[in-house]
């Protein structure tokens, strides 16, 4: 009995071990990924790395209270059903939800999402229609001068 208990503790013990592993990631595993999504959307990787350390500071299990934005770029469900990674904005799965977590997931939305802006708008446009969204700025005439402020000090670090 007292064998079998032993053995259980020790599987649930590499599970875990294992489990942890997988939901961490390193700061150059991010780089890199960020360095990949970034060539493969056209979008210059500083950029991405300002709006990265601008929404999360890099923490990829990120959440806004606020709002319903996930991960390293704070990628929203409707944001993501434009990419086809949500199939319902209105009522995402909890699946939908946690691969929004995922650090290529939410880059690969996040860079199309830049690239698609950069190719219509100003830098300046741009970094400020990532924040309140394209109709926020254009229709509803938002504007967040102290979010471009931020990323345009983290861009000119990352530059």
């Amino acid at each position: 009995m007292i064998k079998v208990a032993l053995l259980l503790t020790a599987v649930l013990l590499v599970f875990l071990i294992q489990n942890l592993k997988a939901q961490t990631i390193s700061s150059l595993e991010i780089e890199r990924l960020i360095n990949l999504k970034a060539m493969e959307w056209g979008v210059d990787s500083a950029l991405v790395k300002a709006v990265v350390k601008v929404e999360s500071n890099f923490n990829v299990r990120a959440k806004n209270p606020l709002d319903p934005s996930y991960g390293l770029m704070q990628i929203t469900p409707i944001l993501a059903q434009d990419f086809g990674y949500v199939k319902n904005w209105r009522s995402p799965s909890n699946a939908e939800i946690e691969n929004l977590y995922n650090p290529s997931t939410n880059l690969d939305i996040g860079c199309g999402f830049l690239s698609k802006l950069l190719k219509k708008y100003s830098f300046d446009e741009t970094v400020q229609m990532y924040n309140v969204g394209e109709a926020g700025y254009n229709i509803y005439n938002v504007r967040n001068y102290s979010y471009l402020e931020k990323v345009k000090v983290a861009y000119g670090i990352y530059s």
